[in-house]
C-alpha cells in the first residue's frame, strides 16, 4: 500500500515537472513585453493628436497592406498582420462601424482620409501592449499634405491559445516592422571610395533645390550629405542614397527617411510637390560637418504688389448663422483648408473656422 501511495507521488511528480518545463518554454506576456519596451522607445504626442511631444523611435514597416486614418477620424483603424501581409478584415470592418456610430450628423469612416503605407515606409510608436494572443502597436505619421495619420496593428500569435517565448514573439514581430537605429543610413567610413557608381550617382544629383511652396532649401552635397534649410532658418543634416530614379533621405537626429523621384532638375515628393534645382552644390569640406557648409543664397524674392485699398465706405465682411457656402467665399475668399464630415463642411481660415450643416452656416469659432 505503501509502496502504490509512492508510486502515485512519484507519477504526480513527474507530471508536474512536464507541466513546469512546459510553461518554461513558453513565454508570458510580461517578459515580452519588456523586451519590446527595450526596443522600441515610443513617440509621446499631443491630446488631440496633432504633433509630436517626445520623439521616439522610428519604425520601419516590412509588410504592405497597412492603412492609417486621418488623427482627427474618431478611432484609430485596426490592421492585422496575417499570412505574410497586413489587412483589415472582420476586425477593421468592426472598428469602422464604431467609427461610423462616432461620427456626428450621419457621417461614416469613409469620410475620414485614409493613406496606405507601403513596404518600408516609416512611421512613429506611440503605444505598445503584449496581449495574450498577439502584440498590439499604435502608430503614427508624419505629416502628409498637413496630415497625420494613425492606425492600430495587431501581429497575432501562431497559436492563440498559447504564448510563444520571447525570442519566437519577437521573431515575428521583427517580420512586420523593427525600430531604424538612429546612425542607419550612414555612410561607410571604411569603404571610402569602393564605390564608384555610387559616387557617381550622388555627384550627379548635387545641388541646391528650393521648394517655393514652403520657402524650403535643400542642400545635397556630392560626398552623399545633405543639409534642410527650413524657412524659418532651421537647419536638420543627414545623409542621402541614390537608386536608379529614387533618391532618398535620412535625417541624421531622428532617422526618419523620406523618398523622392528623379525628375530631370527636380525631385518629386509622393505629395506631388518638387524641389527644383537652383544651382550646383559647394564641394563638401572634409575638416566641416555638413552644418557648417554655407546655405545657398536664396532666390531672388517675388515682387508684392499691394492690393487696393478698399472703398471708404465698405464695412468689413460678417459671418451670420445661416450663410451659404458662396456668401462665406464672397466676403472671406477661399479657404486655407476644407473638412468634410458627413453633412458638416469645416471651412479653416487663417484665424477662423466656420462650419457648415447641410451648406450653411451652422458654427463660427
Amino acid at each position: 500500500m505503501k509502496q502504490a501511495r509512492r508510486f502515485r507521488a512519484l507519477g504526480l511528480a513527474a507530471v508536474l515537472s512536464t507541466v513546469s518545463l512546459t510553461l518554461a518554454a513558453q513565454g508570458d506576456t510580461t517578459a515580452i513585453q519588456q523586451k519590446l519596451n527595450s526596443q522600441f522607445k515610443l513617440t509621446t504626442i499631443t491630446a488631440d493628436r496633432s504633433d509630436i511631444v517626445t520623439a521616439g523611435d522610428v519604425a520601419s514597416i516590412h509588410k504592405p497592406g497597412l492603412i492609417m486614418y486621418a488623427v482627427f477620424s474618431p478611432l484609430p483603424p485596426s490592421n492585422t498582420y496575417k499570412n505574410g501581409k497586413i489587412g483589415q478584415g472582420w476586425s477593421g470592418f468592426g472598428k469602422d462601424m464604431l467609427i461610423t456610430m462616432a461620427v456626428p450628423g450621419g457621417g461614416t469612416a469613409a469620410d475620414y482620409p485614409h493613406r496606405p503605407f507601403a513596404p518600408e515606409e516609416r512611421c512613429w510608436v506611440t503605444g505598445i501592449q503584449a496581449q495574450r494572443d498577439g502584440v498590439l502597436f499604435q502608430l503614427y505619421s508624419d505629416p502628409y499634405d498637413g496630415i497625420r495619420y494613425y492606425a492600430n496593428l495587431k501581429i497575432p500569435f501562431p497559436n492563440k491559445k498559447e504564448i510563444p517565448p520571447v525570442d519566437a514573439a519577437m521573431q515575428l514581430v521583427s517580420e512586420v516592422l523593427t525600430a531604424v537605429p538612429q546612425d542607419q543610413g550612414a555612410p561607410d567610413q571604411g569603404n571610402q571610395g569602393g564605390q564608384p557608381a555610387q559616387d557617381a550617382q550622388l555627384a550627379g544629383i548635387s545641388g541646391q533645390y528650393f521648394l517655393k511652396e514652403t520657402g524650403a532649401r535643400l542642400l545635397l552635397l556630392p560626398d552623399g550629405t545633405f543639409t534642410f534649410f527650413a524657412a524659418s532658418g532651421e537647419q536638420r543634416p543627414g545623409q542621402f542614397t541614390v537608386n536608379g530614379d529614387t533618391l532618398t533621405l535620412t535625417y541624421r537626429n531622428t532617422g526618419r527617411s523620406g523618398a523622392f523621384k528623379i525628375q530631370g532638375d527636380k525631385l518629386l515628393a509622393n505629395t506631388g510637390l518638387a524641389w527644383v534645382r537652383t544651382g550646383d552644390a559647394p564641394a563638401a569640406r572634409a575638416e566641416a560637418p555638413p552644418e557648417a557648409v554655407p546655405p545657398p543664397p536664396p532666390p531672388p524674392p517675388m515682387p508684392e504688389i499691394a492690393p487696393p485699398p478698399p472703398p471708404a465706405d465698405v464695412t468689413p465682411p460678417t459671418i451670420e448663422l445661416g450663410q451659404t457656402m458662396d456668401q462665406v467665399t464672397a466676403g472671406f475668399g477661399q479657404p486655407l483648408r476644407i473638412a468634410k464630415l458627413g453633412v458638416k463642411t469645416i471651412y479653416y481660415y487663417k484665424d477662423m473656422k466656420v462650419t457648415f450643416t447641410d451648406g450653411k452656416v451652422s458654427n463660427v469659432e
